[in-house]
């Protein structure tokens, strides 16, 4: 057999040919969607996100954004380290005012909308108690000196908060105040994360941040389901579920921390008014547009009890809750009729 020799040139294209072949043959197929699930702790408590995708690198890198922006915001409102925002309006109180960020402004506006809206039961100035209610980072078991209680109690008051939208400025009145963003700040960051995981392209996934949720899209052909925790159940034990899109799911209850003296729950949801925890609600879950609404209220709407929550309830069209108040009783609005499918009654016990 004669061997004939191809010219390099011809050995060159044919190579090229070839690769142009290989560039040109489609990508495989991708991988059916499923739930892909990241936890980490974020803003005190533990944070899990959730996607109904394919595309895993995809979700890493969304749910990686929206982890960073729930630490940002951590680090601008957070009371426990002294190089944030809130700390250095607490370490000026009764001086000068304090130059925030656009996210701290806002957020300290909107308390003082849920302060009036509550008639000053929900009171960001109830930071003064830090040391003395210990049912965050320095939870210990220990209850304070009631006299201790009413002696800060007088530094309690949402009109010392002087804010200045314009100069962007924030400003404590009187020598000793504090705040504190533990009832409301979450909820700004659950938005905040959900911004910034569309944007990096995914559609389908919930943030979840203790007691704030916000479900986007759905989960494949079907909304997403979720479900309000039994007060006086066991952990995971449901009394309704309901289907989410694009909406924000927040409870706050009185079963997460919490100390037992003598038969008397005493728990981290203060009334402001008093000084002491709420005892009019067990728990209080409200659906809104966004998680920062749903957050600023759920507090205020525990702290008022369900007969004021559901008459403030309605002139807040398109914010919808299922209260169980402290006698195990369950309040509903009226958009949720026929949304909730229940599954148990709500447990008795103290």
């Amino acid at each position: 057999m004669m061997t004939v020799p191809v010219p390099r040139a011809a050995v060159c294209l044919l190579l090229l040919a070839s690769a142009c072949r290989r560039e040109a043959t489609p990508p495989p197929p991708a991988g059916p969607s499923r739930v892909i699930v990241r936890t980490r702790k974020c803003m005190g408590t533990e944070c899990e996100f959730k996607a109904y995708a394919s595309d895993e690198a995809l979700v890493d890198r969304a749910f990686a954004r929206g982890f960073d922006e729930m630490d940002r915001v951590e680090a601008l409102t957070t009371s426990w380290r002294s190089s944030s925002e809130v700390s250095r309006i607490n370490q000026a109180a009764g001086k000068e005012a304090v130059h925030v960020s656009p996210d701290t402004l806002a957020i300290i506006e909107k308390s003082s909308w849920v302060s009036g809206l509550s008639d000053g039961a929900f009171d960001i100035t109830v930071g003064v108690y830090k040391g003395l209610w210990k049912f965050d980072e320095d939870n210990d078991g220990t209850l304070p000196d009631p006299a201790d209680v009413e002696r800060r109690r007088a530094l309690v008051d949402w009109h010392d908060v002087v804010v200045d939208h314009a100069a962007s400025t924030v400003r404590l009145r009187r020598p000793g105040q504090a705040i504190t963003l533990g009832g409301i700040a979450k909820g700004y960051g659950v938005d905040a994360a959900v911004a910034a995981i569309r944007a990096a392209g995914l559609r389908d996934f919930i943030v979840h941040a203790g007691g704030d949720l916000y479900a986007a899209g759905r989960k494949g052909d079907r909304e997403w389901r979720v479900g309000i925790q039994d007060p006086r159940g066991s952990h995971g034990r449901i009394i309704f579920e309901l289907a989410l899109t694009d909406q924000a799911f927040n409870t706050s209850g009185d079963y997460e921390r919490f100390v037992m003296r003598d038969g008397v729950r005493y728990h981290h949801i203060l009334d402001a008014r008093t000084g002491f925890p709420a005892r009019a609600s067990r728990s209080v879950t409200l659906l809104a547009k966004d998680s920062f609404t749903a957050d600023a209220l759920d507090t205020a709407l525990f702290a008022v009890g369900p007969q004021r929550a559901m008459q403030i309830l309605d002139g807040l069209p398109g914010v919808e809750a299922v209260i169980v108040d402290a006698d195990n009783h369950v309040h509903i609005t009226a958009g949720l009729h026929g949304r909730l499918i229940k599954r148990a009654d709500p447990t008795p016990g103290p």
